[in-house]
């Protein structure tokens, strides 16, 4: 590999740059057709730094950089082998950045150079002119190549000239030595620095960067300067240097970012020199904190807003009940990643339920079932998020995610089924199966986001509803249940209840709710009760209208389905008959009081009769 690497550098160094510029910009077109990660990345960053940018523009601009990336890489790799002419003429200097530069040497204290990662960014390391002169010497930090001969070869070209190399894994220590020699210290800053770095905004978006260059100002008292080689031509740029404010509360590196941005606005074509095909905005993508932002020095994000900008998806549950389980796990992540725009794939019914609360910024309704699904799922997909969390178990659930692109897909590892098409697990044979028997379903999605990283605490408290205005003498009936006939008690059960809370109170009104498919058994329970005490609402309300509905009720008394479910979120008292379900498992999660009433036969919800229902309620109320 280095035999090759060494023959191609010194090959090319002999072709003039008429010939080789021109097939830089040809690799760079080929470049922008073939798909890669790389391509992916170029395109998804100048979207991101400029979302008002055509097509067509982002395409030219894209090109350019990428041209401008194969420059850099055949720069790297011919300058150990170019002549001392073309060296001295890969980088000039204007009248003022040669005073600067005087009056750095002349003042004997140590300098450190941030340079942001630009194609000719390797020119000042051969530039013999910038050197602090006087018997001291120029450094850099550099990050390892992956290839080990390739990073000998490059780590070799640049020592040719001089520069002092420190690496970024191991070196840190002696390049801080090095500082405090009086010497100076060329950073390679960038905005990938993960979670471990200090949190703060480029270009409207969150970024992440080392604190690297702050620390060692501060260690050495170094003087930190801003240096930005310019492209004016093929192997060719013309340095310009900043004076940075080493007393900045935000930092020297937060400045330098500033005036980089400064240079990507200024100039029309976006500053195509700098790497776009990088990662930029990568911050907080390890799966084990993806559900968190570490914040280091909070002062430099303190006053700013956070703009929700990074792409998760969240594919909620297909009952109603359910989803509302997975509500308070949704908020709670939504606290701990305020940079994030949620988008939340759900049944379109949902859909205004969801927004009603302001549970996410963007929705997508999930087709209709049938032959076409998948491939009508495929053309709702606008972008490629950046994380995809499940809350379902069903392969149509991981088979959606998988289309969607996204290279995090996130669900729960359930015993005895295989999710293959999920990125990463959390696998709940870490619980004896006794307590997963007794565990609530919003508390296993609390562990199985807390395993992403979530650290935010799961509220219980209801979701009220503004402007709604409780009634005492409304009592809200849900007799039906959906997804299981076999948890609804009997229309006469429920008949003979009514009649009982009637009797003591004689202004009692009584509202039947329920989908269209318990319309047969509302219309049952009202047929056989004063027709001006009950009101019938199965199938005449959407959900946003059935909460407020149960809203306004004092209590409501049904079986375990959703709409108890949201009765208990929305703040109101609720009663639950079980049979077959858990109370464990299933019961309502927020805090409002709430009565469950355990049938004795566990396998049959019509063994509690319509007396004990009754007893129990009128002590509870």
């Amino acid at each position: 590999m280095a035999i090759l690497f060494n023959f191609i550098g010194y090959t090319l160094s002999c072709v003039p740059y008429s010939i080789i510029c021109p097939c830089v910009n040809a690799l760079g077109a080929v470049f922008m057709v073939l798909p890669s990660r790389r391509r992916e990345i170029l395109l998804l960053n100048l979207s991101y730094a400029f979302p008002g940018l055509s097509k067509q523009d982002k395409l030219v601009m894209a090109r350019e950089s990428a041209s401008r990336m194969i420059e850099m890489g055949l720069f790297s790799i011919m300058n150990y082998f170019l002549c001392v002419e073309k060296k001295r003429h890969a980088i000039s200097y204007s009248a003022d950045a040669e005073s600067q530069l005087k009056e750095l040497r002349e003042c004997g204290k140590p300098v450190i150079v941030l340079l942001p990662h630009v194609c000719l960014f390797e020119a000042i390391a051969v530039s013999t002119f910038f050197r602090p002169q006087h018997g001291r010497k120029l450094g850099a930090i550099y990050r390892p190549h992956r290839n080990a001969n390739i990073d000998k070869q490059i780590k070799m070209s640049r020592e040719s000239t001089g520069l002092v190399t420190f690496s970024r894994k191991s070196g840190i220590l002696n390049a801080k030595s090095f500082l405090k020699e009086g010497n100076w210290l060329i950073v390679l800053f960038d905005q990938n620095a993960g979670d471990r770095g200090v949190l703060d905004f480029f270009l409207n978006r969150m970024v992440s960067y080392t604190s690297l260059p702050d620390l060692l100002c501060k260690a050495t008292g170094a003087i930190p300067v801003f240096a930005m080689p310019k492209r004016i031509g093929f192997f060719k740029s013309e340095i310009k240097l900043s004076m940075l404010p080493s007393d900045s509360i935000n930092g020297v590196t937060a400045e330098a970012h500033q005036k980089l941005e400064q240079a990507i606005h200024q100039d029309p074509n976006g500053l195509p020199e700098w790497l776009w095909s990088h990662g930029k905005w990568k911050i907080h993508s390890r799966v084990e904190s993806r559900y968190r932002m570490l914040v280091k020095r909070k002062h430099v994000i303190k006053d700013k807003k956070i703009e929700r900008v990074t792409n998760f998806f969240v594919r909620l549950p297909n009952w109603l009940g359910d989803v509302v389980m997975a509500i308070p796990v949704l908020i709670a992540i939504r606290k701990g990643r305020p940079d994030v725009r949620f988008t939340l794939v759900c049944k379109s019914e949902y859909i205004g339920l969801l927004s009603k609360f302001d549970l996410g910024e963007d929705y997508l309704a999930l087709p209709k079932r049938g032959f076409r699904y998948f491939f009508d799922f495929r053309k709702l997909l606008i972008f490629k998020p950046d994380n995809y969390l499940l809350f379902t178990n069903s392969v149509r659930g991981d088979l959606e995610a998988f289309l969607s692109g996204s290279r995090q897909r996130f669900g729960l590892n359930l015993p005895n089924r295989l999710r293959p098409l999920l990125s990463h697990t959390f696998d709940l044979a870490i619980f004896a199966k006794e307590r997963l028997k007794k565990m609530h379903q919003t508390e296993l999605w609390e562990q199985m986001a807390m395993h992403f990283g979530l650290k935010e605490i799961i509220s219980k408290e209801p979701i009220y509803l503004n402007d709604i205005i409780r009634r005492d003498i409304k009592i809200g009936i849900v007799p039906g249940s959906s997804n299981s006939p076999k948890k609804r008690w009997t229309p006469e059960n429920w008949v003979s209840l009514i009649n009982q809370l009637s009797s003591i109170k004689k202004d009692l009104v009584f509202h039947l709710y329920g989908t269209n498919q318990d319309a047969k058994i509302t219309s049952i329970i009202s047929s056989h009760l004063v027709s001006s005490s009950v009101y019938d609402h199965a199938g005449k309300t959407e959900l946003s209208e059935l909460a407020e509905e149960l809203a306004s009720c004092s209590l409501v008394i049904g079986n375990d389905t959703g709409s108890i479910h949201l009765a208990n979120m929305v703040g109101t008292p609720v009663v639950v008959l079980f049979g077959p379900t858990s109370s464990a498992r299933t019961s309502p999660f927020f805090n409002p009081r709430k009565l469950l009433i355990e049938s004795p036969n566990s396998e049959d919800i019509n063994s509690l009769t319509p007396e004990t229902v009754y007893q129990k309620t009128i002590s509870f109320i």
